[in-house]
């Protein structure tokens, strides 16, 4: 892995949800983590009691990576630091993120999936570029998945 992962805190959940995007996203949905903040352990939890893990590039923010446990599948969602869009880096830092998840949590399964916005055409093309296929889509959302080569 290039980059480094370190759960969500505080201090980075306040800088993450400062990101302002041009286009279809304009901001990060970051509630939950406040919502679910444990001031005693300092755990947070994000959208879905999903694990969120900052991602660090030469001590910057590069990211956000999200891991969801949906019947047994990983589900990832995921933000670039605004900073970095554009930059030719999202291809990179997905698998990054795709091989860290896979080594954290043991994953062994065929796939994981990802679900896109309807409209949010830049990340459609970036998770095209990396690998996932679209399995199904509706008027709100597309469904994707990154098939591993298992033997």
């Amino acid at each position: 892995m290039k980059y480094t992962y370190k759960k969500m805190n505080m201090e980075d959940a306040k800088e993450i949800a400062s990101w302002r995007y041009d286009g279809f996203m304009k901001k990060i949905f970051m509630d939950p983590y406040f919502a679910q903040y444990n001031p005693n352990s300092k755990e947070m939890k994000g959208p879905g009691n999903c694990d969120g893990f900052v991602v660090y590039h030469n001590d910057q923010i590069l990211g956000l990576f999200e891991y969801y446990n949906v019947e047994d599948v990983i589900e990832i969602g995921l933000a670039l630091n605004s900073r970095f869009i554009g930059k030719g880096l999202s291809k990179e830092f997905i698998l990054d993120g795709i091989e860290f998840g896979l080594k954290k949590y043991q994953y062994e399964k065929a796939y994981i999936k990802i679900t896109v916005e309807m409209g949010n055409d830049v990340a459609y093309k970036a998770y095209l570029s990396a690998g996932f296929i679209e399995v199904n889509r509706n008027k709100e959302e597309i469904l994707m998945r990154y098939y591993f080569n298992v033997s």
